[in-house]
């Protein structure tokens, strides 16, 4: 999102991004630009639902950018639940739950069989989203020039953002009291999770757990 004249947010999906856009355009309208949002109607035009740093037109370089990251467990688990129960069918997690028919487990398993370079596999990979949104790579840290906050804190830390660029007290006062979000439906990630698949994740995405300090957080 660009917050005209004041800010840009860029966020990993399924980090609180509906909660920001809806807030945003309630107190400045038009003043926020959004991306396309092609992705979920065009396969090729997968990466246009959410703006990524390389996007962001040179003539707003001297605004501040700010990120939202999730822990990795977590946004697998959501990003599989919503997009379960979501009325549209994106074409590429339609092929690698096999048209919502694996569970959790065996869409995990599954997406681990397409080519790491496979539109499949990209579609509902954590890294290669994080990458490409945040311009960076294993052997490229992520630039400085994005302050960085969680899912897990992003009321506090959308907070913290948006009253260093002097946004309307009514908007920061609405991100104070507000604390109910957009989540998919699903018991605690952790419940998810063999020993083996939270591995297996930990081996795929271990450039942004480490990073980040993301642990798998067992529920007793």
């Amino acid at each position: 999102m660009i917050l005209k004249d004041k800010c840009v947010i860029l966020h990993m999906p399924k980090t609180g991004g509906v909660f920001m856009r809806l807030l945003l355009q309630k107190h400045y309208g038009d003043a926020v630009e959004l991306p396309s949002g092609k992705a979920f109607e065009d396969p090729a035009a997968r990466w246009e639902q959410h703006h990524a740093l390389d996007d962001i037109p040179r003539e707003l370089d001297h605004l501040p950018v700010f990120g939202f990251v999730r822990n990795p467990w977590d946004w697998y688990v959501s990003w599989y639940h919503f997009f379960t129960t979501y009325d549209h069918r994106p074409p590429h997690f339609m092929t690698v739950s096999k048209g919502k028919t694996l569970d959790f487990g065996g869409f995990m398993e599954n997406l681990d069989t397409y080519p790491l370079d496979s539109p499949e596999y990209l579609y509902s990979n954590y890294s290669d989203k994080y990458f490409r949104i945040f311009s960076c790579n294993e052997d490229q840290p992520r630039n400085p020039r994005v302050e960085m906050g969680r899912y897990e804190t992003v009321h506090d830390d959308l907070h913290r953002f948006l009253g260093k660029v002097g946004v309307d007290q009514a908007c920061l006062d609405e991100i104070a009291s507000f604390r109910r979000m957009n989540n998919s439906r699903h018991d605690h990630y952790s419940t998810y999770y063999t020993d083996s698949l939270a591995e297996r994740v930990y081996m795929k995405d271990r450039a942004v757990i480490d990073e980040f300090g993301y642990e798998l957080e067992r529920r007793p």
